[in-house]
C-alpha cells in the first residue's frame, strides 16, 4: 500500500495490560474484535502462561525465545482465526519491515487491530492504525505514561526480525475443546523442555536461573524483568487451571491440585519479584539476596513440578 495515505487509524482499542507483552496485544486486539476474553483466558490457551526461558546470563531476551508459531493454535479455539506474518532473521532488512507495515496495513484497512512486534522496544504491542509507512500503536506506554509516537516500519526494534500476527475471520468458539489442547500443550512445555545453547527452557529453566544466581553472573536489568514476567506467568498459569477445573467435572480434582501448587508458585515468584524490583540494580550484588533468590527458585520449581504431575493426571483422564 502506498505511504502517504492514513488508513482507517486510529481504532479504539483498549491496551490490556501485561508484562508477558503478547499476552497483553493479543488480548487487545481480541476484546476489539468482540471476543469474549481476558488475559487469563489468553495466556492459557496460547500456552504463553506455561512458557519458561532463562538465559544463562538472564538475558531480558529470554521470555520471547521461543517457538511463537506454537501460540496460535490455541487463540483459534477463543473464536477467531489467526494469521502471522514472520521474517526469518534480519536479512531481509528494511524489505521485511515493509511487508510488516503492508500486512499490518491490510489488517487496518479492514477495521482490524493486529501485533506487532518491536514497538519501541523489543516488545509486542497492538497495532491501531497506520500513517505514512509508520505504525500507530498501544503499547506498554499506556501504563508507563510516555508518549506513544508513530514508528516508521524501518524503527521497529524487532530482534530475530519483524513479526505481525493477524485475527481476520471470527469463527465458533470451542472452550471445552481449548481447554484440553492448552493443558497438554502446558505439559509439553514444561516436560518438553531442555539445557542448550544459552537459554534452559521448561522446568529446567529454573536449573538456569538458579546457576546464574549462585555464579553472580545474572544481570540486574533482565533478572527483574525476568523475574516479573514469570510471576505474572505463573499467576495465569493457576487461574487457568483453575477455570478449565471449574468447566470440566473429569479433571476438577487433578486439576484443582495444580491450581493449588500453582498459587504456591506464584507466592514464592512474586516474592522473587519483590526481591529483585524492575528495573533492578546492585540488590542482585548482594549474597544474601541471591541466596533467598535460589531458596524461592527452588521452592517454585517444586510447586510448579507438582502442578505438572497434576495436569499429567488430568490429560490421563481425558483419555
Amino acid at each position: 500500500m502506498g505511504g502517504g495515505e492514513m488508513l482507517k487509524a486510529p481504532m479504539d482499542v483498549a491496551w490490556t495490560p501485561a508484562w508477558l507483552t503478547w499476552v497483553g496485544a493479543t488480548t487487545s486486539c481480541l476484546r476489539a474484535l468482540g471476543v469474549d476474553c481476558d488475559a487469563v483466558d489468553v495466556a492459557g490457551l496460547s500456552g504463553y502462561a506455561f512458557v519458561l526461558s532463562v538465559h544463562h546470563e538472564l538475558c531480558p531476551s529470554g521470555p520471547t525465545v521461543f517457538d511463537w508459531r506454537t501460540l496460535q493454535p490455541g487463540v483459534e479455539y477463543l473464536g477467531r482465526t489467526t494469521e502471522a506474518y514472520v521474517s526469518l532473521g534480519c536479512a531481509e532488512g528494511r524489505a521485511a519491515c515493509r511487508a510488516a507495515y503492508d500486512w499490518a496495513a491490510r489488517e487496518v484497512a479492514e477495521g482490524r487491530p493486529c501485533v506487532i512486534w518491536g514497538a519501541y522496544v523489543p516488545e509486542f504491542a497492538a497495532v491501531v492504525g497506520v500513517e505514512d509507512g509508520a505504525f500507530l500503536v498501544k503499547s506498554f506506554r499506556e501504563v508507563t505514561g510516555e508518549p506513544q509516537p508513530p514508528i516508521p516500519c524501518e524503527d521497529l526494534q524487532a530482534p530475530g526480525g519483524p513479526y505481525c500476527l493477524a485475527f481476520p475471520v471470527e469463527k465458533p468458539a470451542d472452550r471445552q475443546a481449548g481447554d484440553r489442547y492448552a493443558v497438554q500443550l502446558a505439559v509439553k512445555h514444561l516436560r518438553g523442555g531442555s539445557l542448550s545453547g544459552d537459554y534452559g527452557s521448561g522446568l529446567a529453566a529454573y536449573d538456569v536461573w538458579i546457576a546464574a544466581l549462585e555464579a553472580n553472573a545474572a544481570g540486574s536489568f533482565g533478572n527483574a524483568y525476568t523475574a516479573q514476567c514469570y510471576a505474572e506467568g505463573r499467576h495465569y498459569a493457576g487461574e487457568f487451571v483453575k477455570r478449565v477445573a471449574a468447566r470440566d467435572p473429569r479433571c476438577a480434582e487433578p486439576l484443582g491440585r495444580a491450581a493449588v501448587a500453582y498459587a504456591q508458585a506464584r507466592e514464592a515468584m512474586g516474592e522473587l519479584a519483590r526481591l529483585f524490583p524492575f528495573p533492578g540494580g546492585e540488590e542482585v550484588r548482594d549474597p544474601a539476596n541471591r541466596g533467598k533468590a535460589v531458596e524461592l527458585l527452588r521452592r517454585a520449581k517444586a510447586a510448579e513440578t507438582r502442578a505438572v504431575e497434576a495436569m499429567e493426571e488430568a490429560v490421563e483422564g481425558w483419555g
